[in-house]
């Protein structure tokens, strides 16, 4: 007879508690009738204990409160060697920082999927781990080794360090991000001046950058994070969003449309699998959204996380430090410079309602950002200016800019990156720390709706 497996530390199959392969739980009932059903993932609380979601009163729930004691079954990512639990069921949290992590990245899947009316986590069961070992003598447990960051973390402050402006700030910080730790598509969202809505600032390692692309505060994975300011990560979203909507597809049968809202297209990768939103937040302000995303399941790991919440937290310092008024800042403008013009011209318009612009009938922004390019135009072919300062455009009583937090240079970069997307004839670069100058190739013909 072969000697009985051995038992295995929770920790050194770490992986299998990350939901990348489904997990499976067996019940019982009071009566010995035992019931088998699947798990979208098994939280590892701590050494001793795991933690399953409880968002309906379903068969499982209802045989462990008749009988505590659950069998639970988790599968390697990495070999598909697999882990059986022997669980018996102690409490269930409705609050404290176990059961709101596991809301918040159940709160954005639903959103995203329109279920959040349908998914609520009701509280998180907490089972101690009476017993787990391998089934099958071909399993074995299979830690991997931690990979040393803290030289990647210091080289990523030191560039962060050296930037002196917002734009190249952010432009370093994703660079570092995919040259330090592999990290290849990536994009920075920042909250409008409502902070009602996020709009995507800068991009790296897509096909189109997606800058201007804009989620409402509160509404799908990356809405959720920003408002409930908790970093979401996510291993198998394909997986998590079909599953929302066969659910969804079920209420819908049963005539429960009203509890339904709309699903919300995911930006970035168009067969993302993998995503880690980190808030970017500094002296308790919401400053933006870092996110990454991958096209492989399980890209991002807990080791993964603790180097976004680092860097996060280094960058949103970064950009709360350089957001103060610049006192060097000139007041007047820098001496003009002469622009030399095709014979080609263009239709500018503006319309008030929303201080959209359009560019020979083509949409190239709104909002804030709008209505300060507009009022570069007009001063533009008031004088020539083609030279301008931040400070001036603050004191601007007609731009009606919010106070000193007005994420104006985000704005400037929104509009600069909108024009190098769409428009070959009109630019707007930086020229000197919180000074920048309007490039104007064409003749322009502004149009007020």
């Amino acid at each position: 007879m072969s000697a009985p497996s051995p038992t295995v530390p929770l920790e050194t199959i770490a992986s299998c508690f990350e939901g990348i392969l489904p997990a499976s739980i067996c019940s019982c009932s009071s009566e010995g009738t035992p019931n088998l059903t699947f798990l979208s993932i098994v939280h590892r609380v701590d050494q001793d204990h795991v933690g399953l979601s409880y968002q309906f009163f379903n068969k499982t729930r209802k045989n462990v409160m008749e009988n505590p004691l659950a069998q639970v079954v988790v599968v390697s990512p990495e070999s598909g060697g697999q882990y059986r639990l022997d669980l018996r069921y102690e409490r269930t949290e409705t609050q404290g920082p176990v059961f709101d992590r596991m809301n918040t990245r159940l709160e954005a899947v639903a959103s995203q999927t329109g279920m959040s009316r349908v998914f609520k986590l009701r509280g998180v069961d907490i089972y101690r781990v009476l017993d787990c070992r391998p089934l099958g003598s071909e399993a074995r447990a299979e830690a991997i080794l931690p990979t040393n960051y803290l030289p990647g973390i210091e080289r990523f402050t030191e560039r962060l360090a050296a930037c002196a402006d917002l734009e190249s700030l952010i432009d370093n910080a994703l660079e570092a991000l995919s040259g330090l730790f592999n990290y290849e598509h990536s994009f920075i969202m920042v909250p409008d001046e409502h902070g009602r809505r996020l709009y995507t600032i800068a991009s790296r390692g897509f096909d189109t950058s997606g800058v201007g692309s804009e989620v409402w505060m509160g509404e799908g994975i990356l809405g959720v994070a920003a408002e409930q300011r908790m970093l979401v990560r996510s291993t198998n979203l394909t997986r998590d969003m079909l599953y929302s909507r066969a659910v969804r597809s079920t209420v819908e049968r049963r005539g429960g449309e009203s509890k339904l809202e709309r699903e919300i297209a995911l930006p970035g990768l168009p067969d993302v699998q993998s995503q880690l939103v980190a808030p970017l937040l500094a002296h308790n302000e919401l400053l933006g959204v870092l996110c990454l995303q991958s096209a492989t399941a399980g890209r991002f790991l807990p080791d993964d996380e603790r180097v976004m919440q680092i860097a996060a937290r280094h960058l949103a310092a970064s950009i709360a430090m350089l957001r103060r008024p610049d006192a060097a800042e000139q007041k007047e403008a820098l001496s003009r410079r002469q622009p030399v013009r095709s014979a080609i011209s263009s239709v500018v318009k503006h319309y008030a309602a929303d201080d959209s612009i359009f560019i020979d009938d083509a949409y190239l922004i709104k909002g804030v950002a709008g209505r300060i390019f507009w009022r570069l135009l007009q001063a533009h072919l008031e004088s020539g200016r083609q030279d301008f300062t931040n400070k001036e455009l603050r004191l601007d009583a007609t731009l009606q800019l919010p106070d000193i937090k007005d994420n104006l240079e985000a704005r400037l970069i929104l509009l600069r990156r909108r024009l190098e997307d769409r428009c070959d004839f009109l630019r707007l670069s930086q020229a000197g720390r919180g000074q920048f100058h309007l490039d104007v190739k064409r003749k322009l013909l502004l149009e007020e709706h």
